[in-house]
């Protein structure tokens, strides 16, 4: 059976007066976990010279997204490639027509969007992609964020929190182009099984 190969962009973090680029091992766990292959994207130069070789992109959370996410994204649209991002990442696709994004100044210091990695609130699921995923209404996640997404007619909301963050979206008309707000990578359970494993069946197609 075809193992997808998964390119994941990394994170550029300062320890010690040295430039970093990490990734969440959690992250590449669960695709290995389900048979893919996970492929670090380093930096532009490298990724247009391979970028027809995934089958999928996970745009990870961080502080922002980076100009590379930015191009991932873009070109995964084009070309109708499945996407999962988490939190930043998220927000990236909620902001593909460049405005959504919006300060989260009123959750900064809450700790129901400000936890690591324990379940802190539930999400509320509406009819579409992530519940047929999930085959669930109501789910319970972690947090730890400082932005939020407006609507935006550019993308289908798929679940919300009780005080009505937008927690997960979807791009209509693509194959899989879907973010949460929460961190699944960092929970082990049932949902972020179904929700790495259906990821990672779209990319095999």
């Amino acid at each position: 059976m075809k193992k997808p190969i998964i390119g994941i962009t990394l994170r550029n973090v300062k320890i010690e007066n040295r430039d970093i680029l990490k990734v969440n091992k959690s992250i590449v766990n669960y695709l290995l976990k389900y048979n893919a292959i996970p492929l670090f994207i380093t930096n532009m130069d490298s990724f247009i010279s391979i970028a027809s070789i995934f089958d999928g992109f996970v745009i990870p959370g961080g502080n922002n997204w980076e100009n590379i996410d930015e191009e991932v994204l873009k070109f995964a649209y084009v070309n109708d490639i499945p996407v999962l991002g988490i939190c930043a990442g998220m927000q990236l696709i909620g902001s593909f027509d460049g405005k959504n994004i919006i300060d989260n100044t009123t959750h900064i210091g809450n700790n129901n969007h400000q936890s690591m990695n324990q379940y802190v609130h539930d999400i509320y699921l509406n009819n579409g992609l992530l519940k047929d995923i999930l085959n669930k209404d109501i789910i319970r996640v972690n947090s730890r964020h400082n932005d939020k997404i407006n609507f935006s007619n550019n993308f289908i909301i798929d679940a919300k929190s009780k005080d009505d963050i937008i927690e997960a979206i979807h791009l209509p008309n693509k194959t899989f182009i879907l973010g949460v707000q929460w961190h699944p990578e960092d929970i082990i359970d049932e949902f972020s099984d179904k929700l790495f494993l259906y990821f990672i069946e779209q990319a095999k197609k």
